[in-house]
């Protein structure tokens, strides 16, 4: 006999919303890491993407998973902290030969979550595929 399920498989998604809420949470050292697929990847395929995202973040920072991609809040370290996160990932990526299809993006948290938000993704669609920008 099998026990319902109790816990969601991924603790740690969040809305958009709940992003935007969990940033705000957060004191000037945190950052907002924006991972963006590239758009000759399918629709149905982007998912695949978040959840790598996902997996090779720490457990228990925020993810939000978008339609282009997925956002990563990290709550401490600033700016340093979010780049390796991101590089952290596209090691993990670059095994599977998939660096070249995504681009990152890192933007403190500020006053305003959502303008990170903004920063982050703006940041990320900035660059070549494969490499991490900044805001500023």
């Amino acid at each position: 006999m099998s026990e319902p399920r109790t816990l969601s498989l991924l603790p740690w998604q969040v809305t958009l919303a709940e992003f935007i809420q969990k940033a705000g949470e957060v004191k000037e050292d945190g950052a907002c890491c924006a991972f963006i697929v590239d758009p000759s990847i399918p629709k149905a395929a982007r998912g695949g993407y978040a959840s790598l995202v996902m997996a090779y973040s720490r457990a228990d920072e925020p993810v939000c998973v978008l339609e282009d991609g997925a956002l990563v809040l990290v709550r401490d370290g600033g700016m340093a902290s979010g780049k390796a996160l991101a590089e952290r990932v596209f090691v993990q990526m670059r095994r599977l030969a998939l660096d070249l299809t995504l681009t990152a993006g890192v933007a403190l948290i500020g006053d305003d979550p959502s303008q990170s938000v903004t920063a982050a993704r703006a940041a990320a669609t900035s660059i070549p595929a494969g490499q991490v920008g900044t805001e500023g």
